[in-house]
């Protein structure tokens, strides 16, 4: 039906929001279900399933390089809540963020964010623990939990017989993923599992016992998904500049780094030795002098790669990010991607597009 969902489209894939239903987000490539996320449940009891729709909204970028996608629910449960989503789409990449807040002066308890569902019964599974240090491969056979911890992981990848690759990973803000250690009283358990043919990822960030007080505070959580099909991405065309900046790429000092040099720079450039980390310097979030702000900075590679292409194509330009080889993230879907240029997206076609 016509405003059920909003849909950002390429030549293999689209990736749909939608305003109701068990799912709110599904990613489709080669035209299979390759991902789907469910929806929030606050104080264990009160699902989003049951929230009123009050916002569905596409926005097409000029270029075509990336559509936007946003939602707005409202919860008539509880204290009342408000649940918004807003989704950056471009070619392989999906930018994700999620913001849960009470209404009426009242507070976020309990909290269990979307399950991140892999469907379609994927062949092989790694997952990449807080540590940041290695893959996990995972056997997919059976029924059982294949992770169950109170940190959550980094990332979880999934491939198909056909080629298909999907990875999901958090947001530079893998801090407010971990915020349950640092509250009183509260608690926080993701676990990955194999079911029924599907890997599922579940994140209950936080969990409050009797005694806690929940901050009076809204909460944002950002998360990254990438994907490519079996077929080999388009090489980056011959690069004209080559240029390096190593470190974490949240740091206002890299940030500006790298845009003085693509600002400065014209025709086809490449970023080498790209190796996600984790960071603990709380000042690159603008938190100085804290502590307890770990970020990832993966995602701030992909907005790094949309923005720089946005610049040099007016030109006849192109940017793309080479992982470094020796990075465990060299081999993901995430850094092939990084290493091409983004395609255009489809344009609108009809007003439920």
């Amino acid at each position: 039906m016509t405003g059920d969902c909003k849909t950002a489209a390429g030549e293999d894939f689209s990736f749909s929001l939608f305003a109701r239903g068990k799912f709110s987000a599904r990613l489709t490539v080669n035209g299979l279900e390759r991902l789907c996320l469910g929806r929030v449940t606050l104080e264990e009891k009160f699902s989003e399933t049951g929230a009123l729709e009050k916002k569905l909204r596409r926005h097409e970028a000029a270029d075509l390089l990336s559509v936007g996608l946003e939602s707005l629910h409202e919860l008539p449960f509880g204290c009342e809540y408000a649940i918004s989503r807003n989704f950056e789409v471009s070619n392989g990449f999906a930018d994700c963020s999620s913001d849960i807040k009470a209404l009426h002066f009242g507070r976020v308890g309990s909290l269990d964010l979307e399950p991140v569902i892999f469907r379609g019964a994927p062949c092989r599974a790694g997952f990449l623990t807080c540590d940041g240090k290695r893959f996990r491969e995972a056997a997919l056979s059976g029924n059982k939990v294949l992770y169950s911890d109170r940190l959550p992981l980094l990332a979880v990848v999934a491939s198909w017989p056909d080629g298909t690759g999907v990875e999901y990973a958090v947001g530079t803000d893998l801090w407010r993923h971990c915020a349950a250690q640092n509250i009183p009283d509260a608690e926080s358990e993701f676990t990955l599992s194999f079911r029924d043919g599907e890997l599922v990822y579940e994140r209950r960030v936080l969990i409050y016992g009797k005694e806690a007080v929940p901050e009076k505070r809204p909460w944002r959580f950002k998360n990254l998904i990438a994907w490519r099909s079996g077929g080999d991405l388009p090489a980056a065309p011959a690069e004209d500049v080559v240029f390096s900046v190593p470190g974490c790429q949240v740091s206002p000092a890299s940030r500006r780094e790298v845009r003085r040099r693509v600002r400065t720079g014209a025709g086809n450039m490449v970023m080498t030795g790209a190796s996600p980390c984790l960071c603990a310097d709380s000042s690159h979030v603008e938190r100085p002098g804290r502590e307890g702000f770990r970020h990832f900075d993966l995602a701030e590679y992909v907005s790094l790669r949309l923005w720089a292409n946005r610049h040099l194509m007016k030109s006849g330009g192109s940017f793309a990010v080479r992982c470094d080889e020796k990075s465990i993230f060299f081999n993901t879907v995430a850094a092939r991607n990084l290493a091409s240029v983004p395609r255009r997206l489809q344009q609108s076609g009809d007003e439920n597009v």
